[in-house]
This record gives C-alpha cells, sequence and structure tokens, in this order.
C-alpha cells in the first residue's frame, strides 16, 4: 500500500523480503541486495536513498537502526518533517529512547512528530505509562522545565495519586470499603449490578494471583469468595497493569478503566484543594499589575544578593462584552450545541442568584464553564450536573444585568459575602485579587518561609508553591515563592526584617 519496495526503504536485519507477484498472486522471495550493493551495505545504501529524498518512507526495525541517523538533516536532500510511528512500544523505557533517538538529533530543519501506537486494552497502556514517565523526565533533563516535554501525565499511572488509587480499588473490590466511583456499566441505582462487577472482578484478581488465600465462605453468605491482597501488592500499581495483561479483555477493560476514573477523581480533588504538585504553576488572569514598588525583605551577607516582595493585582473577571463575543464565536463557526448559552443557579445564594456561561467542551457531553467573577473553571459540568444546578436564561437583558452586577460586587469581596470568616484574606470569587510573591535570592531563605508558612490555618497556606507571573502591560516576569495574604506578616517576621512591615 504505501508503493511496494521501490517506495520504501528498509533499514532492518532481514537478508531477503517477500514480493507480492505483479499479477496479484502468491509471492516470491528476493534478497533485499542487489549487484551493485553488498548484503553488509545494504541499510546505508537504502538510508540514503531515504535521505536524499527518492524514497519518502523509511520502516526500522530495533535489529537495523543501531547508530542510524534519519533525522531531518540541514545536509541531506530529503528535510521534510519526520513522523515517526512506533508500531510496538518496546519493553523498556531506555529502548524506547534510542529508538526516538533515530529522527530526533542535532542539525535539524525541524523536530519529529511522535506517534506511540498501542491498543485500548488496559494492560498494554503500561508500557505507554512507562515511556510516558521517562520522557516526560527528558524534557526536565534537557531544558531545566519538567514542562519541556510533551504532556504525557494522563499515561503516568505510577505515581503516588496511581498508588493511592489502586489501594482504594482494591479495598473496594475487597468489600472494605465503598467504591468512590461507579464501576463502567454499572448503576447507582441498582446496587445489584455493582455487587455484580465487584464479584467479577474478585475472581479475575484470585486467577492472576493479587488476591492469595482465597476460602469460599459457607453459613449465610453461601459461595462468595474471601481472600486479601498482602501490603506490598496493595501500591504496586505496575505489578497490577502487568497482571491485568493476563485477562479477558472485558474484565481487563473494566477494571483499568476503574483505576483510571479513581486516579482522576483523586487528582482532580487535589487540584481543587491546591495540594496537586505541578510544578512551576503559570498564574493567569486578564489583567496583571505590579503594585507599587517591589521591596526588599533579605540580603544575604555573603553575596549581598537580595530577596525581594513582589505584590501583583490580578483582575481575573470576564466582562459582558467579551463573555457575548465567546459565545457568539462559538455559534458563528458552527461548533456550538443546543445547551451552550447563559445560565442562572435555582438555588439563592445569600440573597442573589449566580450567573454563569456554559458552552460544550472538546470532551463530549461536558461543558465549560466561565464565570464574571473568576473567568473559566478549571473543573468542566457534565450536562446533568449543569440543569440540575442552573437554568438556562433565554432573555440576554436580564443575563446581562445579572452578569454586570456580579461582575462589579466581585471587585470588593470573595463570594461568601460582608461577613465572611476570613475576611479580607478570602479570594473565592473575588475577582480582583492581590497576589505575593517572593522573588530574587530563594533558597538561603526556602526554610524560614517554609517554616512560617507551616504555622497558617489553612491546609492550602501551608504548602510552598512556585509560580510564574507576567504583567499584562508591559511583560514583565517574576518566577518566585507564593506567599498567601494571610501568611505575609508571619514570613517577613520570619525573615527578622528590621524594618516596619508597613514601611
Amino acid at each position: 500500500q504505501l508503493g511496494g519496495p521501490e517506495k520504501v526503504a528498509e533499514v532492518t536485519g532481514r537478508r531477503g523480503m517477500l514480493v507480492r507477484a505483479s499479477n496479484g498472486k502468491g509471492v516470491t522471495y528476493q534478497a533485499r541486495n542487489t549487484k551493485d550493493v553488498t548484503m553488509e551495505m545494504v541499510n546505508m545504501h537504502e538510508r540514503q536513498l531515504f535521505m536524499d529524498g527518492k524514497k519518502l518512507v523509511a520502516i526500522i526495525s530495533e535489529a537495523g537502526s543501531a547508530g542510524v541517523s534519519l533525522q531531518a538533516d540541514r545536509r541531506a536532500g530529503n528535510q521534510k518533517r519526520r513522523v515517526h510511528l512506533t508500531l510496538e512500544l518496546p519493553w523498556s523505557a531506555d529502548r524506547a529512547i534510542q529508538q526516538f533517538g533515530r529522527t530526533h538529533r542535532s542539525n535539524q530543519a525541524s523536530a519529529p512528530e511522535y506517534r506511540l501506537l498501542f491498543t485500548n486494552l488496559g494492560g498494554e497502556r503500561r508500557f505507554a505509562s512507562i515511556v510516558a514517565k521517562r520522557l516526560e523526565s527528558l524534557g526536565a533533563l534537557t531544558q531545566g522545565d519538567r514542562r519541556a516535554g510533551p504532556s504525557l501525565s494522563a499515561y503516568n499511572y505510577d505515581s503516588a495519586y496511581g498508588k493511592r488509587a489502586l489501594m482504594i480499588m482494591y479495598k473496594g473490590i475487597m468489600e472494605q470499603d465503598s467504591l468512590p466511583v461507579v464501576p463502567q456499566g454499572c448503576s447507582s441505582d441498582r446496587p445489584e449490578t455493582i455487587q455484580d462487577f465487584i464479584n467479577h472482578a474478585k475472581a479475575a484478581l484470585i486467577s492472576v494471583g493479587i488476591v492469595r488465600d482465597t476460602t469460599i465462605v459457607n453459613g449465610k453468605e453461601l459461595g462468595r469468595l474471601s481472600g486479601r491482597i498482602i501490603d506490598s501488592d496493595m501500591h504496586d500499581v505496575g505489578r497490577f497493569l502487568n497482571r491485568l495483561l493476563g485477562l479477558p479483555p472485558e474484565i481487563q477493560n473494566k477494571l483499568f478503566e476503574l483505576f483510571v476514573s479513581i486516579l482522576d477523581l483523586l487528582v482532580q480533588n487535589a487540584r481543587i484543594e491546591g495540594n496537586l504538585d505541578t510544578g512551576i504553576v503559570d498564574l493567569k488572569a486578564n489583567v496583571i499589575e505590579l503594585q507599587g514598588t517591589p521591596k526588599t525583605v533579605h540580603v544575604d551577607q555573603m553575596t549581598g544578593a537580595s530577596t525581594v516582595l513582589f505584590t501583583f493585582i490580578l483582575d481575573r473577571g470576564i466582562t459582558w462584552e467579551s463573555a457575548s463575543t465567546m459565545l457568539n464565536e462559538k455559534q458563528k463557526d458552527g461548533l456550538g450545541s443546543n445547551n451552550d448559552g447563559f445560565y442562572e443557579s435555582k438555588r439563592e445564594w445569600l440573597g442573589k442568584r449566580h450567573f454563569i456561561l456554559a458552552f460544550e467542551s472538546s470532551t463530549s457531553g461536558m461543558y465549560k464553564i466561565v464565570r464574571p467573577a473568576v473567568g473559566e473553571s478549571i473543573r468542566e459540568m457534565s450536562l446533568s450536573e449543569l440543569k440540575n444546578k442552573y437554568r438556562k436564561i433565554s432573555s440576554l437583558e436580564k443575563a446581562q444585568t445579572g452578569w454586570e452586577d456580579e461582575y462589579e460586587v466581585s471587585s470588593k469581596q470573595c463570594m461568601h459575602g460582608p461577613n465572611c470568616k476570613i475576611g479580607t484574606f478570602c479570594t473565592v470569587g473575588r475577582r480582583l485579587q492581590e497576589v505575593n510573591v517572593l522573588g530574587g535570592l530563594i533558597l538561603p531563605v526556602w526554610g524560614t518561609v517554609e517554616k512560617a508558612l507551616s504555622k497558617q490555618a489553612r491546609l492550602s497556606h501551608r504548602r510552598l508553591r512556585v509560580v510564574r507571573i507576567e504583567t499584562t502591560e508591559d511583560n514583565q516576569r517574576i518566577v518566585g515563592l507564593l506567599v498567601p495574604n494571610a501568611a505575609v506578616e508571619t514570613v517577613l517576621q520570619g525573615l527578622a526584617w528590621v524594618q516596619e512591615i508597613d514601611d
């Protein structure tokens, strides 16, 4: 289909090839080399034809590709962008990286595009997960930025959250705890479907040796299986994914989907609580302004380098005009769905109803939510949740009045109203937000800042977070430690800065 040996370069360890006869009946065996090319040189010859652009497809195997360069070299005739398809992901991540290195080398006109092909089977995603983990680390090692590599964290199951998700799933299947999500194909209205799944899952885990010491329970619950999962298996994601390969596809996929949905739930909760470690976080808003002049709060005695406290004002809101334009563009492109539009909350909150703009996202059945005070929400909403909490507004005037009112009020207060327990430090639903960032020399004061934050009352304020922020007007970039507003005074006292804090 690619045009036969005349169009395709082959760099493998084979000595001969089977070529389909011209009449389409049967195949003939041919040696790969010709009179002009010796068998030892055939791979180099084929490689050269590809690099010169005489053949535009190359098929390489591990045996034939050692030391071969196939990148879009500036010195070669064929400088088209390479698309590298991996048909068989190797077991070892080192080998995978070795293979990717064939097309991604120095002096190239453009970097290759990688396509990792693997089936939808739960067990096979295991190999993708290992390779993904290693490729992510490559970006961090070569460019000093963990976001430099491709974002493959969706395939990295062997993380702290992966281990927790596995333990929760095992406990659910062993009926020591309830499952936090409904397994695929089951319904929460019919508990017998969930019980049926648990029985199947338990039998599957017994068959691959994860559940040990099984006995059949007698008495009341006749025929039920009981057993145990040893502690070392409870957190071993690698073993779980490897053993999955030994199960029939149907139960394999159901178990894997359950594991992934619990993992997604854990990551989502961590993101909402502000505990998700995403490395350097970019603080984004429509308007970011530096307030006043940065204050020097610490000077290192040895180097004379200083630590500086920057205060920014972030405006996260979306005006009525911007929201209307967003909706119009969606509808103009013909991409919108019937449920796109402005909604108001069914429930009142402090005597007011909230207004939102919802439109269908790239994930089918999920909706992106835009609020007047805080812009686009990280969390997407399902259609059922949207219709349960909000009702669609047909009158644009009503939506405009409600939207503009909420936009105005949110500049001065959080969504909990004037009597909020945390007072001015609360940022929930507040449009204008003050953000304090410690920049400049950080490492010598890291411990002091950490100690000061550990005394904070709120859990989310105790974590050290490194942020990157860029002012919208003059594009000034600052990277530093985010200091929660409630903790600024404690941190400055910890740094034992002599000047008055108000100075």
